[in-house]
């Protein structure tokens, strides 16, 4: 038992040393310019080269984790009222097996047709593609700016202070035509 609790310590000790919350970039093992492509659960093809020129906020996150459940209303709202200033919000499920997320999208009000306007790809998805790396904590979101590379990374709650960099990063350039 002691073996057991030592090991999830170590293991706790490593995702924090590895990912941080709100680091800068340089902080994390992570191409300048990440790349993410694959099909959305809707079945659209994605490509996070498309969206060169937007701010976008990629979320790992799992239908097992409440932290990622909790936050998705926060997401939503967020990416609701800055769509049109150029920001995108990607959310990527990292659920082993596809039958989770149908089964969470049947009790989840956020994931209906009418609701999910953004894209939401499943990382075990055939053709699915990212050089995110290891994801050890969940959520855990990466943004991306107006250029393609990443700015900040965050695990965890994603807290207010955080939300406004997000905020300030869509403010700081142009909106995308």
């Amino acid at each position: 038992m002691t073996i057991l609790r030592f090991s999830r310590l170590l293991g706790l000790l490593a995702v924090l040393a590895f990912t941080g919350t709100g680091q800068a970039q340089d902080k994390v093992r992570l191409p300048v310019t990440p790349t993410l492509s694959g099909t959305t659960l809707d079945g659209k093809p994605f490509s996070l080269a498309s969206k060169k020129g937007d701010v976008v906020l990629v979320t790992f996150w799992a239908t097992w984790c409440p932290t990622c459940r909790a936050e998705m209303p926060t997401f939503r709202k967020f990416y609701e009222a800055n769509k049109s200033k150029g920001f995108e919000l990607v959310t990527v499920s990292i659920d082993d097996n596809m039958r989770d997320i149908a089964d969470y999208a049947k009790l989840s009000n956020w994931m209906t047709t009418e609701k999910q306007t953004f894209p939401s790809l499943w990382r075990n998805a055939s053709g699915h593609r990212d050089d995110f790396g290891k994801v050890w904590a969940t959520p855990s979101a990466f943004l991306i700016g107006r250029d393609g590379h990443v700015i900040e990374t965050f695990t965890g709650v994603i807290k207010p202070e955080h939300w406004q960099r997000i905020r300030n990063a869509v403010n700081a350039a142009p909106e995308r035509s």
